[in-house]
């Protein structure tokens, strides 16, 4: 049976904290390879990247009224069906929601606006695998950032087919998504393209994610399948009372003691003070947070998808010696070598910093 031992259980990791520095992986323009998917309709075919555990970018024209969506993940050598979940018609970006492989490499948007003269790198399939098997990369530079339809020009090679892809900088972030061949009147097509503001997809993908969670068949879940740091975990919110918890639940707990609230069948328990929900806490893998971080997540996975934390201590847990990672809304406490993520535990926004002073 699974169970939590009082409040020690995040209390005890709270009240011995060591601050630890943490470093991000770099990622050049060609890791950026490993992300890529050739995206299939009844239409043709085009490119995109993986975003998320439940998401591919792409450009809207690339699926924009597809009957059928096929992604091939290329570093997996697989493919699932898809599903368009947003399409930007006037930036020309989309997301799609598939079943992304477990531990397939993902991109980030760089967050910054690129500069004209940068040099970047354009990832996708021209021709679909006409020309190449693989994804194939060409590299260019930003001509300008200020074009009269919004878009980003570059001066590289592309053909039909690579729109969708990822255009990446040296540190191998997204700076925006090739869209369009630039083609003039009479004169047929240039040597310049069109990508699509990177910042302005990154924005589109923070809403998308905020509006809606996919689990990894790309199907909506069910509340209690997502975690979401500072607020709750599924339907359980921080401050709600132990009757509120027990219908969002949908079903009573295994045991009470100790201020404690435990539904063993779900690898769930709360932490009640006051009569309102202050700590929630999982063991459940099949939980993940909004960015795919899941018990049995590494530290480098928290890394990539967090950050440093804002601390760290490490504190007794049921006999052995657990590494608690703070960030804010969430402790993650690991254990092992390599370190991997033992529970997930959800705090009230602002309390790490509290703790962490």
């Amino acid at each position: 049976m699974w169970r939590l031992k009082g409040t020690a259980l995040v209390l005890a990791v709270a009240m011995t904290i060591a601050v630890a520095p943490a470093r991000a992986n770099i990622t050049t323009h060609l890791q950026a390879k490993d992300a890529l998917v050739l995206i299939e309709t009844p239409g043709g075919t085009g490119s995109g990247f993986i975003v998320s555990p439940t998401l591919v970018a792409t450009a809207c024209h690339v699926v924009k009224g597809a009957a059928a969506i096929q992604v091939h993940f290329w570093a997996a050598r697989s493919r699932a069906a898809g599903r368009q979940l947003l399409c930007d018609e006037r930036r020309d970006i989309a997301f799609i929601a598939t079943s992304v492989p477990e531990g397939a490499v993902k991109l980030e948007f760089s967050g910054d606006k690129v500069a004209q003269g940068e040099q970047i790198w354009v990832w996708g399939f021209p021709l679909g695998t006409t020309i190449a098997t693989e994804p194939s990369v060409s590299a260019g530079i930003v001509s300008a950032t200020e074009t009269a339809q919004g878009f980003i020009a570059l001066d590289v090679s592309g053909a039909p087919g690579n729109s969708g892809g990822p255009v990446v900088n040296g540190r191998g972030k997204v700076v925006g998504i090739f869209v369009a061949s630039w083609n003039v009147q009479g004169q047929g097509t240039t040597g310049f393209k069109y990508a699509a503001s990177g910042v302005a997809a990154e924005s589109l993908l923070r809403d998308t994610t905020a509006q809606t969670s996919l689990d990894r068949t790309g199907e909506p879940p069910a509340e209690a399948d997502t975690v979401r740091p500072g607020d709750g975990i599924g339907g359980v919110k921080i401050g709600m009372t132990p009757a509120q918890a027990q219908q969002a639940v949908g079903l009573p707990p295994s045991s009470v003691g100790g201020g404690w609230h435990e539904w063993n069948t779900r690898k769930l328990s709360v932490y009640f003070d006051g009569g309102k929900a202050l700590f929630i806490v999982t063991a459940n893998p099949a939980i993940a947070t909004l960015e795919g971080v899941r018990v049995g997540s590494t530290d480098v996975d928290l890394i990539k998808a967090y950050g440093a934390p804002v601390c760290a201590s490490v504190g007794n847990f049921r006999g052995s010696a657990l590494l608690g990672w703070y960030y804010e809304g969430m402790i993650v406490l690991l254990e092992g070598s390599p370190r991997k993520t033992a529970l997930l535990v959800v705090i009230p926004k602002g309390a790490a910093r509290a703790i962490c002073r």
